[in-house]
């Protein structure tokens, strides 16, 4: 029996709803519509290699991990092109990475709150 393949728009949607998150949390931390990122997971819009490398860093996954499989006729991007995502990321869990998407869906002051909020958390712990 032959290696089952998958799309990049099928490798999608797995590892989005291994994390338990939304298709709308993810357009969020894309910066991009809901529909436009329903359309990755469909293969009906191509994912450029920016939005790919993203997407890996938001999975915590490496980039290589959401090519296409070798045979389903997507070989628009290459391992050679794509850099490898920061090996931190790639350590965090699947908490901290909901924690980054929802960050990522705050607007500028939001996250300038938060980030104060979270330098007089780390003071209160030295």
């Amino acid at each position: 029996m032959g290696k089952i393949r998958k799309s990049v728009g099928e490798k999608l949607r797995e590892l989005r709803e291994s994390n338990d998150l939304t298709q709308s949390q993810i357009a969020a931390a894309l910066g991009v519509d809901r529909s436009t990122y329903t359309r990755y997971e469909l293969n009906d819009t191509p994912v450029t290699l920016e939005t790919l490398t993203v997407l890996a860093q938001i999975f915590g996954v490496p980039t290589e991990q959401l090519l296409p499989d070798e045979d389903d006729g997507d070989k628009k991007l290459s391992l050679r092109d794509v850099a490898r995502p920061n090996s931190m990321l790639q350590s965090l869990s699947k908490e901290e990475r909901g924690l980054i998407v929802f960050y990522r869906t705050l607007d500028k002051d939001a996250k300038a709150q938060l980030r104060r909020e979270i330098a007089k958390l780390a003071k209160k712990e030295e």
